[in-house]
């Protein structure tokens, strides 16, 4: 499969999809001039479509068997942004708060923090000049149309061509090129998550009032943690002998950057990697003593490995396949390791 767009839907490249909540890069919506006729233009064409308007949208949140209701209001008139916020409707009231330069998560005291599912989902389409070259990785292929949110949709696979990424399974609504659904799967084609809109509500201009929180005005006892969204080193990045000597295929460095994170006195380096779909971080950090993280995790699609080397903790952290974090945890090495080539 060859990745190229019909041409008249290349007009210039548009900001690509950057926000920590896979939720919001699903619901942007466009005003579509006409139909795409290939599967890389309809890819496109949804690209294109996100960061450029306000809205309201309950969506049905699934991975594995947890399924929760979601309320988001998305105002698109910052300058150079977007703000959002996104409150649960089931389950322990929980609301995420993000502007262009924080995100807040906000949760009762004893309720598991919200940032522990949410904060590393990313449904990253790619940028519309990305998309020639996703052809190394996956195969995009139209499957007809289906139906999500009484709307018509055109349903859109793509289909990794290995075992180190996921596939998905995307409904692009037919009128604007909203993504109204959007399935995560596994090599077997099970889904690990699911996105699907079941309301959408466009405004032209968004009461900027919808987007404070309220749960602190309830009277309860809440949690409030909030970080900077990472910002490059102007000094060089700390740990920064460490590199990643052998990363999968078709995935390139897109970020190297210091961060502080909720929770730590020190700074991290933090280093994103991504093939144009699927987005993995890279932690590096001093080891405490009393940590436990070590080996694997996951939750639902998303799945964590950490390794400790002298004091230093590599915490690798994707929507991908557990091989994927493993073979990138172990190819980080410093540059003083025997070896050692750097990237």
């Amino acid at each position: 499969m060859t990745a190229n767009a019909d041409p008249s839907w290349r007009r210039g490249r548009r900001r690509g999809a950057t926000g920590l909540l896979a939720l919001a890069l699903l619901l942007a919506t466009p005003v579509a001039a006409e139909t795409p006729r290939s599967a890389s233009g309809w890819l496109e064409h949804a690209s294109d479509a996100m960061g450029r308007h306000s809205f309201v949208a309950d969506v049905i949140y699934e991975q594995g068997a947890h399924v929760e209701a979601l309320r988001l209001w998305r105002d698109a008139s910052v300058a150079d942004g977007s703000r959002e916020r996104l409150m649960s409707l089931s389950g322990p009231p929980r609301e995420i708060l993000r502007t262009p330069t924080t995100t807040t998560y906000i949760s009762p005291t004893a309720a598991p923090h919200p940032r522990q599912r949410y904060a590393n989902r990313s449904l990253r389409l790619p940028d519309p000049d990305a998309i020639d070259r996703l052809d190394q990785s996956y195969t995009l292929n139209l499957e007809g149309q289906g139906r999500v949110a009484q709307r018509t949709a055109q349903r859109l696979r793509v289909i990794p061509q290995d075992d180190l990424r996921y596939g998905y399974a995307l409904w692009l609504d037919q009128q604007t090129g909203i993504v109204l659904r959007a399935d995560i799967l596994e090599p077997d084609g099970w889904p690990v998550e699911r996105f699907m809109v079941v309301e959408l509500n466009r405004r032209e201009a968004m009461d900027t009032s919808l987007l404070d929180p309220v749960l602190a005005d309830e009277g309860a006892t809440f949690e409030r943690a909030t970080r900077g969204n990472a910002a490059a080193d102007q000094d060089g990045p700390v740990h920064g002998d460490w590199s990643l000597t052998d990363p999968p295929p078709g995935f390139t460095r897109q970020a190297d950057r210091t961060q502080a994170l909720p929770g730590h006195e020190r700074p991290v380096r933090h280093l994103v990697f991504s093939d144009g779909i699927a987005s993995v971080s890279v932690y590096i950090k001093q080891s405490e003593a009393a940590e436990a993280l070590q080996g694997a995790m996951s939750m639902g699609g998303v799945n964590i490995h950490a390794r400790t080397h002298d004091g230093v903790q590599i915490l690798v952290v994707g929507q991908v396949p557990a091989i994927t974090v493993e073979r990138m945890a172990n190819a980080m090495v410093r540059s003083s390791q025997p070896n050692a080539t750097g990237q």
